[in-house]
């Protein structure tokens, strides 16, 4: 027995003593009360029911839903209280909104305070505008509700969480400086290898790059001077893109979150501009995605939700990079359809990844670079295509584009 339990119990004990009725009923009364008071405290939330009802689970930076908030009370006994009180993402704006402090770095509370009839339900509806790329939970939430008379209360956690999606911003190429109709330009070793060696097609003279693995050696012989086969070209020009997460050197530096999302940015528009154009395009980065530390491995394709798998793993995508993207570039390299172009999209430039990309260059791979930040001052790399799109300057005004609906 409790403090309380032993008070009345003395009381009725007094009144008993000294034979006075009034102290004996007050005391059977404040028994009553607690008793009361005890057995609703015990039940308050059996049968309490908290919902979390999104509109959609997947928009873009700037995009506003709704959110439906449900509270139940499935049970005849009614609640004098019940707060609600939901963790979610500070990068969610929600409206209107009693938000309270978290102890968890990133978060806020969303407090829900009502009282509930028997078998009532209340919802309450908000609107939620998503201001940055990522993977946002929202939950757990921690329910308390108590007794009538305010003695004591109880908590619940409900566990149960919501995952809102908000992939990267897509703009047009012509935002980026890119050209729309070719972004790259007319870049000769492109085309070279978008022809399909199975599609012999005739002969042509020599030219300075040739491979001499294509010298037309019958040719050559019959009209006395080097003569390189010609194909016609593939119906399918796979592009790859290797995103370089780091924005720095080091990862003790951390991490430049406007140049980092810069360069997502630019990965995901190019990866819709492919795949508008029937390319088969893929993903890889050097870093892993939320949750279950996934590596960012999206193999070119080009059927119907290629660009979707591309803008889940870039929504999903952690600041911080696991390993050099060289190191990504010479696995993966390996494994390309043959007459992949790779596209490099990087803030950076170490040494390492000037090697990588010279080597695959001097396999005859297309290489096309295209950079931002510090990057962009770097010197030339012999035969590869060089794509400036600017630092923070341009994503500022990328930020502020008012774009149509993606």
């Amino acid at each position: 027995m409790n403090g309380r339990a032993w008070a009345l119990l003395g009381l009725a004990v007094v009144a008993v003593a000294l034979r006075n009725a009034p102290l004996f009923l007050l005391a059977l009364l404040l028994a009553l009360v607690a008793g009361a008071a005890w057995l609703w405290l015990r039940v308050c939330l059996f049968g309490v029911h908290y919902t979390r009802r999104l509109e959609r689970s997947r928009l873009f930076p700037g995009d506003e839903i709704r959110l439906a908030i449900e509270l139940t009370n499935a049970k005849p006994l009614p609640l004098a209280w019940l707060r609600a009180e939901d963790e979610v993402p500070r990068a969610l704006a929600i409206e209107p909104a009693h938000l309270a402090h978290s102890h968890l770095p990133g978060r806020r509370r969303l407090v829900n305070l009502v009282a509930l009839r028997w078998y009532e339900r209340v919802t309450r509806h908000y609107r939620v505008r998503a201001g940055q790329r990522g993977a946002w939970s929202l939950g757990p939430a921690q329910l308390y509700s108590g007794d009538l008379f305010g003695f004591a209360s109880r908590e619940r956690e409900e566990p149960a969480l919501d995952t809102l999606l908000v992939y990267p911003r897509l703009v047009p190429l012509s935002a980026l400086g890119l050209p729309a109709a070719r972004p790259f330009g007319e870049f000769s070793a492109l085309r070279r290898l978008a022809e399909d060696p199975l599609r012999f097609s005739g002969a042509r003279e020599y030219a300075v790059g040739d491979s001499m693995r294509q010298v037309h050696w019958k040719a050559t012989a019959r009209r006395g001077s080097l003569q390189t086969k010609t194909f016609d070209p593939s119906a399918n020009r796979p592009l790859a893109l290797f995103l370089n997460i780091d924005t720095h050197e080091s990862g003790w530096e951390g991490y430049d979150p406007d140049l980092q999302e810069f360069a997502v940015t630019v990965a995901a528009s190019l990866a819709r501009w492919a795949w508008e154009q029937g390319q088969p395009v893929g993903l890889f980065a050097n870093g892993v995605t939320q949750p279950g530390a996934r590596r960012v491995c999206v193999r070119p394709a080009s059927h119907r939700d290629q660009l979707t798998l591309i803008l889940e793993a870039l929504a999903r995508l952690i600041p911080f990079g696991r390993w050099p993207l060289a190191e990504s570039l010479r696995h993966e390299s390996l494994r390309l359809p043959y007459g992949t172009t790779v596209v490099v999209i990087t803030a950076l430039l170490p040494p390492a990844l000037c090697h990588t990309l010279l080597s695959l260059r001097g396999r005859g791979v297309g290489v096309l670079l295209v950079t931002l930040g510090p990057a962009c001052a770097a010197p030339p790399l012999p035969g590869i295509q060089h794509c400036p799109v600017g630092g923070h300057a341009e994503w500022a005004g990328l930020q502020g584009l008012k774009l149509a609906p993606a």
